[in-house]
């Protein structure tokens, strides 16, 4: 028991990411792990501005946490997956709850919404998030992994 436990411990945290075990088709789930920089563009301004973002990606072979921030607020996923039999490609989709800054707006409060972003061929996050209830705004978001970022 000791043996397999320690080995799902060392595939569930280096093992999967192994370029050989994703080309042998052991691992389909791609590796997101690291920093991505972009930005949105959101309803709540009409679609006219790009908002700066930074996304941070922890992940394991079984986990996966996501981080946003901008310059009013931040985000932490509550829930993620990374769908991987979509004809589209891969897909990060999350549940995420959002703290504003101590500098936002006054009319910023926490709220809840849900993010869908592709993963495309070239190495682009891109997708559409919408904040519920009484926020109810919309918009897209597109970032690009921050090169020579440690990724651990």
């Amino acid at each position: 028991m000791a043996f397999y436990g320690a080995l799902y411990a060392l595939f569930d945290k280096y093992l999967w990411r192994n370029s050989f075990v994703y080309n042998m088709g052991l691992v389909r789930i791609p590796n997101l792990t690291g920093r991505w920089r972009g930005y949105l563009i959101t309803s709540f301004d009409g679609h006219t501005k790009r908002h700066d973002l930074m996304i941070h990606i922890f992940q394991s072979w079984t986990q996966i946490i996501v981080f946003v921030t901008t310059a009013t607020s931040m985000s932490r996923s509550s829930a993620a997956v990374i769908q991987v039999d979509d004809p589209e490609g891969a897909a990060l989709i999350y549940q995420y709850q959002n703290q504003p800054l101590a500098d936002a707006m006054r009319t910023m409060h926490m709220h809840y919404g849900t993010a869908m972003l592709r993963v495309s061929n070239d190495g682009c996050l891109a997708g559409d998030y919408y904040a519920g209830r009484d926020r109810r705004t919309f918009g897209r978001l597109c970032c690009k992994r921050v090169k020579g970022v440690c990724s651990d």
